[in-house]
């Protein structure tokens, strides 16, 4: 019941912070760029600096879920949090979403309550031999290969590469956090696995940053979000052992695609700029 919270919590916070980003990005000057300043003026916002708060509680949460759940409940539990900014977006900020949207919440519901029902709770199985050092070599590839893309002619395309690359990098960190061994702190320095979520989750941060200066905000978003989600539940099931309940295989499968349907379908609340959008359409209209 614990991890089941936590991945609650994970998906509170991830929301709210999304929202709370855009509540600090509505109160800049319309002629605020990128640089120093607008740094400044984020920093001095008690609603963005709530928002980095959330950020990192979200992860602690996420941390804690990730070692008695498989990867696929709580990727798909981080997933939602697109659900959480959604819902929070039309009753803070005035957003709207048709009907569409509306079914993507459902089908995300829906979804949730069926992970929940085909796992249960149990100690984190050790991975395979190799795996953590695997890991690592597997960050240090993707920072090379995130290089090169980030090095080519900005385009969409580009754009849309990186975002992929930055989903591997939040997979790789979730994954990292699912085997890291905290049994003996002495040694926690020198588990590969540690490096490889940190490097992970850096890169992760820096290609998004990247992608969302060459791709529309909600394709990155989505792309991001899908190959996290994707990629993450499909490492722990090759390489940790992670399972549903006996006979819920199949339950399990239809609710994580629900899930993951759902989210990808209110993707444009993932990003602070998208969510300002449909106040500022409503005043054009």
């Amino acid at each position: 019941m614990t991890g089941l919270l936590a991945v609650a919590g994970a998906a509170l916070c991830s929301g709210a912070a999304v929202v709370l980003q855009a509540v600090a990005a509505r109160r800049l000057p319309h002629d605020a760029g990128l640089g120093a300043t607008m740094v400044r003026r984020l920093l001095a916002s008690p609603a963005y600096l709530a928002a980095l708060a959330l950020v990192v509680l979200g992860f602690g949460l996420s941390f804690l879920a990730l070692r008695s759940l498989p990867l696929f409940l709580v990727q798909a539990g981080r997933a939602s949090g697109l659900a959480v900014a959604a819902v929070l977006a039309v009753l803070v900020l005035g957003a709207r979403f048709g009907r569409r949207e509306a079914w993507g919440l459902v089908a995300l519901g829906v979804g949730l309550v069926g992970l929940a029902l085909s796992v249960a709770p149990a100690p984190v199985a050790a991975p395979r031999a190799g795996v953590p050092l695997g890991l690592l070599v597997a960050a240090l590839v993707l920072g090379v290969a995130g290089w090169r893309v980030a090095a080519r002619p900005p385009s969409t395309r580009t754009g849309l590469a990186l975002a992929v690359a930055a989903g591997c990098g939040y997979a790789l960190l979730a994954l990292a956090a699912h085997v890291v061994d905290l049994s003996r702190p002495a040694r926690l320095l020198l588990d590969p696995a540690l490096w490889a979520g940190g490097l992970g989750g850096v890169l992760a941060l820096g290609l998004t940053a990247l992608a969302l200066r060459r791709a529309p905000v909600v394709a990155v978003t989505a792309a991001t979000v899908a190959t996290e989600t994707c990629l993450g539940a499909l490492l722990g099931l090759l390489l940790v052992g992670d399972r549903a309940l006996p006979g819920r295989g199949v339950l399990a499968a239809v609710a994580f695609g629900l899930v993951l349907a759902g989210a990808l379908t209110v993707a444009r609340f993932g990003a602070a700029d998208a969510i300002v959008e449909p106040e500022a359409l409503s005043a054009h209209g």
